[in-house]
């Protein structure tokens, strides 16, 4: 049976029930991102890999930069432990290569680089690539601000995307271009629902 792992910023209102094939890490901004890479490590000790790392955070969204305007985009960056996830310290994430098959990143237009913004600090589509290379992992992220309830309506009930937002891209760990999809090849509601291979 494949493994999977959930890895929750507590920052992100909503929980992740226990599943046997899921092992779950929280983070929150005092949470170093060396103790996720532990959990990640421990869970593919013996050689094993993760078949997919669902990543639930907060993206940093809501503006375009080139624009100097508030709007549907982001790219700038993931609220995920005392770093966060940015185009400065995206090379963190090597300390996790070759553990991880796929990253799933359930978060605000993290894939989103609006014109203009190529090469600068808000060019999500570099900052998911960049993430894929150091991880050799593919990447799922889509490039618009995300919506999600709570199972029966709960503070720290389990997650509900439904389906993706904007346009879900594929980020190939060597480095091509982004792949457009329609789902990633496991979501988390189907590892909730038992249905996952």
């Amino acid at each position: 049976m494949a493994t999977y792992m959930a890895l929750r910023d507590r920052r992100l209102h909503g929980g992740v029930p226990a599943r046997p094939s899921l092992r779950i890490a929280n983070v929150d901004g005092n949470t170093p991102l060396s103790s996720a890479f532990g959990s990640i490590a421990a869970a593919t000790r013996g050689g094993g890999r993760i078949g997919s790392l669902f990543i639930f955070c907060h993206g940093y969204a809501g503006s375009n930069n080139s624009a100097n305007v508030c709007m549907d985009a982001g790219g700038m960056g993931l609220q995920l432990g005392r770093e966060n996830v940015l185009h400065t310290n995206v090379g963190l994430w090597t300390a996790i290569r070759n553990k991880v098959d796929s990253i799933v990143v359930y978060s605000c237009a993290a894939g989103n680089t609006e014109q203009g913004n190529q090469g600068t600090t808000a060019d999500g589509k570099y900052l998911m690539g960049a993430l894929a290379l150091h991880t050799n992992a593919t990447v799922y992220a889509a490039d618009r601000i995300q919506w999600y309830s709570t199972y029966n309506g709960l503070a720290n009930g389990r997650f509900e995307f439904g389906e993706w937002e904007g346009q879900l891209w594929e980020f190939p760990p060597d480095g091509t271009s982004p792949i457009p999809r329609d789902n990633a090849p496991v979501e988390f509601s189907d590892v909730m629902a038992g249905t996952a291979p």
